[in-house]
Parts: structure tokens; sequence; C-alpha cells
């Protein structure tokens, strides 16, 4: 099975990447915002003297915009959904290794460590000025279990790294079954030679939110290795597939309401989610 690359924020010493200090993130961003700028500066003329259109970059600076979902109810953060663990306690390495400001010195506290943050091909070294977090899901006891991090890196340069040392793997490729309009999912998968009880996998594999009535056309049938990992694709939008603990959404609503509990994707975008509570298990 193809490993999914995870996000890492970096250290840096000097313009060097500290990789043996990085901070492995829980889920990837959804998405990333990189804006350059440029500060132009016309060129200077003499009293009187009509302008030109000669111009020339002052500066320039870069900043790239993301967020971070961490959760210690999952698996994939870490976490036992039986005993509710504080999500600061993961975040915090963020905020005083990136955010907090050194001790004091003659000229005023300098300035915290740079990072990098490195994403598969995808890298950006700058500095945290910003960094926001809310938190919405807790533990009966009032315990935050969830949190999303709103980040933003800057530097006084123009930079635009690509690692094309990087490859894409091989992709394996579906199979197509035809079905009948409205045949359940299971009975799908039964005229195919395939294993019924594979209902779940290949309905998220779909995007079927209802696998009682199947598809109009058909089925994409995933091979063993896409099967194992149909649905697990996780972002900072919230969706997740795996099992999330009974707590207390920020909304004030017990966990098994809509409002209460981790997101779970049904489909191949992980975009595309419904905010569910409880216990939520994949697999046979």
């Amino acid at each position: 099975m193809q490993e999914v690359a995870k996000a890492q924020l970096i250290p840096m010493k000097g313009d060097d990447p500290d990789v043996a200090g990085a901070i492995v993130v829980h889920f990837n961003p959804s998405s990333l915002k990189v804006t350059l700028s440029n500060s132009i500066k016309a060129d200077a003329k003499a009293k009187g003297e009509k302008s030109t259109s000669a111009q020339f970059v002052e500066k320039s600076s870069s900043s790239l915009v993301f967020d971070l979902l961490f959760d210690t109810t999952l698996p994939q953060g870490g976490g036992d959904p039986n005993v509710p663990t504080d999500v600061r306690l993961k975040t915090r390495a963020i905020a005083e290794r990136f955010m907090k400001p050194g001790d004091a010195g003659k000229e005023g506290m300098p300035a915290p460590a740079r990072c990098q943050f490195r994403w598969g091909s995808f890298s950006f070294t700058g500095m945290v000025s910003s960094y926001a977090e809310t938190l919405d899901y807790f533990a009966a006891e009032g315990i935050p279990l969830r949190a999303t991090l709103s980040l933003t890196l800057t530097e006084d340069k123009f930079q635009f790294a690509v690692d094309e040392s990087v490859k894409a793997a091989a992709r394996a490729t579906p199979s197509f079954q035809p079905a009948a309009a409205g045949a359940p999912v299971a009975k799908a998968l039964q005229d195919a030679g395939k294993d019924p009880a594979d209902w779940r996998a290949v309905a998220l594999f779909n995007g079927l939110e209802t696998p009682r009535f199947g598809a109009e056309l058909g089925l994409a049938l995933p091979s063993a290795e896409l099967s194992a990992s149909a649905g697990f694709g996780v972002s900072a939008s919230g969706a997740a597939s795996a099992s999330a603990s009974f707590g207390v959404g920020a909304s004030g609503g017990a966990s098994g309401g809509a409002s209460g509990g981790a997101g779970v994707s049904f489909g191949a975008s992980a975009s595309l989610g419904t905010s569910i509570g409880g216990a939520f298990r994949l697999g046979r």
C-alpha cells in the first residue's frame, strides 16, 4: 500500500533544516496559500523633470498560510479514544518552538527560530508570524481534544522551492463492475465474485452515503492495495475514517449529535464529509 507523505515543521539551524527535530503533523492540510509580493520603487528624478516608467524592486517577500488539524481521539493523532488527552500537549511544541520569543536581552527579546514547512515536493522556509488555535471538541471533563491551527509563515525574500527528487509512485487501477440501477453494494460485489463483506470500503471508494441503494450505473472496484486504503485520506478539513470517542462539541451538544463528532469522509474527496458523533469504525 502506498504510504501517504506526512507534512512536517522542521526547525532551522542557520540555513539548514534540523530534520531530527521535526514535528510531524497529525493530518495534512487541505490547502496551501502562497503569496509573493514585491515592493516597487520608481526611479528618482530631479525636481522639475518628468517621471519615467523606470522602476525597480526594492524588496521581495513571501508568505505561506495553512491550517493544521490535531486530534488526540484518533489513532492518526497518536491518541487513545478511551483516555482523554489534552490536544494542547501536542500543539504546545509548535507554539513554544516557533512562536515564543527568546529571553529578553539588552536589545529586547530575540525572534523565534525559523522553520521549514515540508510536504512532499513542496517546502517553504520562514518565521511563524501568526499563530491562531481553535479548540472545538472537548471531553466531558472539559479537556480539549481537537484543535485547528491557522499558521502564517513569512520570509523577506522571494522563494518558490520545488523538490524535483520527489517522484510520484505507480498507482493501482480500479476495475469497473456494471450493476443494476439501485442494486445494493453487497449484491454488486457478490455478482462480481467479490466478498460482499467489503461493502463498506467499496461504498467509501465510490462516494456512496447510502450503500443500500448502490450506484446508478455501476461500481469502481478497487484493487487489493486501493481497497486497503479506500476512505482513509484525512485532511485538515476534519475528514477522518477512524473511531472517535464520546465527548461534547463546541456547540454544547453531546456527541452522537451532528455537531459534536469527528468528521468522516464519505468518498474520495477529503473535503466531502459528514460530521457525526460517537464511535464509528470502518472495516469488517
